[in-house]
């Protein structure tokens, strides 16, 4: 996502998945993987967008889940769709 401060940084960090009208609250992102911070439903190859705001900057990502997320998980594999 390449958001970064000068002093290293940041007062506020939101993270959320876009799927739909949903906006799905995360705790962590990884480069590979999503942590998120609420249990949840989503089908394999679900597409949505990864959404990070840092001190007010947001900076968008396509993304697909690769298996899904299940009721009892709560970290998900997913892939960027269009890395360009």
């Amino acid at each position: 996502m390449g958001i970064q401060r000068d002093n290293g940084y940041s007062a506020t960090v939101q993270a959320f998945l876009a799927v739909g009208e949903s906006m799905i609250r995360l705790a962590k992102t990884g480069r590979t993987t999503l942590t998120f911070a609420e249990a949840c439903e989503l089908p394999p190859g679900t597409e949505g967008e990864l959404v990070v705001c840092v001190d007010g900057h947001r900076d968008t990502r396509g993304v697909v889940l690769l298996d899904g997320l299940t009721l009892g998980q709560r970290v998900a594999a997913y892939a960027v769709t269009a890395p360009f």
